[in-house]
């Protein structure tokens, strides 16, 4: 198991998320092993978030913390790890969000330290 994974293994073992996925802020996956959507996942994911940052800077000046999107299946939510990298992780519709993103902040985190 690469670093990365080991990171990410106390995210995706919480309660609700489908699927994660770490990537540089271009989209493109970081680490050891891509499953099936991963980078189409990370690839949409760093869109939004630059979209989001854009609309936010030229509004209030500020860059936003996450992306989030409810959609009918399920919840994306994504944020910054730092200068160089980007997590992504797909949730259940009926998941507990505020758990979820707190893991990510601790996760974006270690990511942050590593590189």
């Amino acid at each position: 198991m690469d670093v990365y994974n080991k990171v990410l293994l106390d995210l995706k073992r919480m309660n609700g998320v489908k699927m994660i996925a770490l990537a540089g802020r271009d989209g493109y996956l970081i680490g050891e092993h891509a499953t099936e959507g991963s980078e189409m996942l990370t690839l949409m994911s760093a869109n939004m978030l630059r979209a989001a940052q854009t609309a936010t800077n030229k509004l209030e000046k500020v860059n936003p913390d996450r992306v989030i999107v409810d959609y009918n299946g399920g919840k994306l939510i994504t944020t910054y790890a730092g200068s160089k990298a980007l997590i992504s992780v797909m949730a259940e519709q009926d998941a507990s969000l505020d758990p979820i993103i707190r893991e990510i902040e601790k996760t974006a985190g270690r990511i942050k330290e590593i590189l």
